[in-house]
């Protein structure tokens, strides 16, 4: 079993409270967020990751490679290098390594990724720069919080290979439908999509998906919530909903259900007498 340290959504830069992940302000900025990088067993490759303190005081950074997969709800799971394997983090070298950024300072960061001779297929990794910690006093007792941000890669090793994917459940309803795809392939996916709803054939509703990323095995499977906005509003009558799905491939992915909507509840709004 994994040890959690920390979660966060993709592409999230957030500050991290000893016990608990805030959506609070980073005052730090990093870019890129997300590298792909294509290279072959034995080879290496080099560039530079610029970080910037946004902030009104001084930040001592610490850089450092961490593994990472996705739950299948999207939320990152970050973990200690070469836990997982998949790791990219144990081919990483980083110059400099601890620096300081004054407000309104950037520093460019090297890293290195050397690939070893026997690797191959998808390997990930994340280079973290986290800043000093702040105490906080909050209800539950005395906390510190930490701001950390980081730039995800994914290094094939070789050649990108085509994408699989399937659509394994979708079931739309008035209150919390979901949707549960599945990435058959050896490389992580990118999807996008929209849902399409039709009364009598004709078109009476068109929503477009948030895109969201599919890891290879064994963490491919992706379960989106279908929130209730979804069919807000509609009065009651059948109606048939169809998912279409891009991930890049050949071919788009489709699912249709067809559904009997009754009519929603009544608003209840409380009352002080």
């Amino acid at each position: 079993m994994f040890k959690v340290t920390a979660a966060w959504m993709v592409g999230l830069a957030c500050c991290v409270c000893a016990g608990a992940a805030l959506a609070a302000p980073c005052s730090m900025e990093v870019s890129p967020l997300t590298l792909e990088l294509e290279l072959a067993p034995g080879r290496a490759h080099t560039g530079h990751i610029q970080i910037t303190n946004a902030g009104d005081g001084a930040e001592h950074i610490r850089a450092y490679a961490q593994d990472w997969t996705l739950k299948p709800d999207g939320v990152v799971v970050f973990l200690p290098a070469g836990r997982l394997p998949s790791s990219a983090s144990v081919w990483v070298t980083i110059a400099p390594a601890e620096f300081d950024l004054q407000p309104g300072q950037s520093q460019r960061v090297r890293y290195t990724i050397r690939v070893p001779e026997e690797a191959s297929g998808e390997a990930r990794t994340v280079i973290i720069f986290e800043g000093g910690g702040r105490d906080l006093s909050i209800s539950n007792g005395p906390s510190r919080l930490v701001p950390r941000v980081g730039t995800i890669f994914y290094v094939h090793c070789g050649p990108r290979p085509a994408g699989q994917a399937r659509l394994l459940r979708f079931e739309p309803s008035r209150e919390a439908g979901t949707m549960t795809v599945e990435n058959a392939g050896p490389a992580h996916l990118r999807f996008t999509g929209e849902l399409e709803i039709r009364s009598e054939g004709k078109l009476v509703r068109r929503s477009v998906l948030r895109p969201f990323v599919v890891l290879p095995a064994p963490f491919n499977i992706h379960r989106a919530r279908l929130g209730p906005d979804l069919l807000a509003g509609l009065p009651a009558g059948h109606y048939e909903v169809t998912a279409i799905l891009d991930h890049g491939g050949t071919a788009l992915l489709g699912a249709r259900a067809e559904l009997d909507l009754g009519p929603e509840p009544p608003l209840l709004i409380a009352s002080e007498e």
